[in-house]
C-alpha cells in the first residue's frame, strides 16, 4: 500500500468522529509519548478533533527526564484519569487492556495477529514517530524544528542511539538529514539518547524492574526488564540483582534481565526460573521486541504447538492415554493438550 493510500485510509477512518483519544502503551516511554503528541498535531492539521492522553500516573523516570531536558513538553499537560474512553487510537502498540472501542493503530512492532481496526499502519521501523513522520510528509505538514527534534529523539531512544538491531540504515540517514535541515545538534542528541540507566541512584527493586514488561506465553508469565550501561559493574553487584530476581519467581513465572553494554556493544541476558539461572552473552545491542522475546515465546508456546499434535498422534496410534494431576499449574497442561485436535482420544482425566 502506498503512503498516499495510507494517508487516505487514516482520514477516512477518523473523519466525522466526535473526538479521537490517542493513547500510548502502559509504562509509557519516549516513543509512545512523542508519537502521541505528533499524531495529535497531524490530526489538528487535517481538521480532525483528537486528544493525546496519558492515563497512568506520571513517574519521574528516564522518560520524564528525557522529555523535560530535550523538549518543551510538559507531560502533566496530558495526564488524565482513565474514564470510559471511546474511539481509541493506539500508538506504539497494537493491543490494549483499556475499555473503549479501538479504531486505529500505528506501531513499529509487526504482528501476525488479526485486528479488526479501521486503520492500521504497522511495520518494522526505528520508531513509531518515524511512521507518523511519513504520514506528515504525505500530508504536506509544515514540520517545525521542534517536531523534527521529537522525531529524531524517538528514533535514537528506541534504538539505543542507532546501535540496536532495530536501526534501519535508510532511517538513520533520514534522521541525520532532518537534523541537518533544521540545524539541530545531532551529536549531542545521539550521546544523550543512549539513555544510560542511573543505577547509582536507584534501589535494587527499581534496577531489576527498569523498563519492565510482562508477557503471557501459554500460561507462563515472563517478566522482562533491562538496563543500558556503559561498561559493566562489579560481578558482586550484578549477582545481587540476580539474587533479588530469584526471590520472586515461581513455577509458572520467570524473569529475564537484559543488560545492554553500550561500551562493548553487547547484550547480556539472564534467564531466571525456579530451576536455574542462565547467562547468555550476545554480540550487538539486541532489540527485546524484535530479537529476544520471540525466542522466549518459541520456548514457552510455539514448541508446544509443534510437539503436542505429534504426541497426540503417537499416543493415539499406540493406544496410550494421559492422566494429569496439577496443583500450581492449575490444569494448564491439560488445558494446553485440549487445544489440539484428537486430544479427547488420549486425555483420560485431569485432576487438580
Amino acid at each position: 500500500m502506498t503512503m498516499s493510500q495510507q494517508l487516505e485510509n487514516l482520514k477516512q477512518s477518523s473523519t466525522g468522529l466526535p473526538e479521537i483519544n490517542i493513547i500510548g502503551h502502559d509504562n509509557i516511554d519516549v516513543d509512545a509519548l512523542l508519537s502521541g503528541v505528533l499524531l495529535s498535531k497531524l490530526f489538528n492539521f487535517l481538521n480532525i478533533k483528537s486528544k493525546f492522553r496519558i492515563i497512568q500516573p506520571i513517574k519521574k523516570d528516564d522518560t520524564f527526564n528525557i522529555i523535560s531536558e530535550l523538549t518543551t513538553i510538559n507531560m502533566y499537560d496530558y495526564e488524565e484519569k482513565e474514564e470510559s474512553l471511546n474511539n481509541l487510537f493506539l500508538v506504539d502498540h497494537y493491543e490494549t487492556t483499556h475499555n473503549g472501542n479501538i479504531i486505529d493503530c500505528i506501531d513499529h512492532h509487526p504482528t501476525k495477529k488479526e485486528h479488526a481496526y479501521t486503520f492500521s499502519y504497522v511495520r518494522n521501523s526505528s520508531a513509531t514517530a518515524y511512521l507518523i513522520y511519513e504520514l506528515m510528509k504525505e500530508a504536506n505538514y509544515p514540520l517545525t524544528d521542534v517536531e523534527a527534534k521529537m522525531i529524531i529523539i524517538s528514533m535514537l531512544v528506541d534504538t539505543t542511539a542507532f546501535k540496536s538491531s532495530k536501526a534501519i540504515p535508510e532511517e538513520v540517514k533520514a534522521a541525520k538529514n532532518l537534523a541537518k535541515r533544521f540545524k539541530l545538534d545531532y551529536d549531542y542528541l545521539e550521546k544523550y539518547c543512549l539513555c544510560l540507566t542511573p543505577i547509582d541512584q536507584m534501589k535494587i527493586c527499581e534496577i531489576t524492574s527498569n523498563g519492565q514488561k510482562q508477557y503471557n506465553y501459554n500460561g507462563h508469565i515472563v517478566t522482562s526488564a533491562y538496563l543500558q550501561l556503559y561498561g559493566m559493574p562489579a560481578i558482586e553487584i550484578v549477582n545481587s540483582w540476580i539474587n533479588h530476581l530469584n526471590t520472586v519467581v515461581t513455577s509458572r513465572t520467570s524473569n529475564t534481565e537484559y543488560i545492554f553494554n553500550t561500551q562493548n556493544s553487547q547484550t547480556i541476558e539472564y534467564q531466571i526460573t525456579k530451576r536455574y539461572t542462565k547467562k547468555i552473552i550476545h554480540n550487538g545491542i539486541l532489540s527485546r521486541g524484535k530479537d529476544i522475546m520471540p525466542q522466549v515465546k518459541r520456548k514457552y508456546y510455539d514448541v508446544c504447538k509443534e510437539k503436542i499434535p505429534n504426541i497426540i498422534k503417537k499416543f493415539s496410534n499406540a493406544g496410550y492415554t494421559i492422566a494429569t494431576m496439577e496443583s500450581c499449574t492449575c490444569g494448564s497442561l491439560a488445558g494446553t493438550i485440549t487445544n489440539f485436535s484428537g486430544a479427547s482420544d488420549i486425555l483420560h482425566e485431569s485432576l487438580r
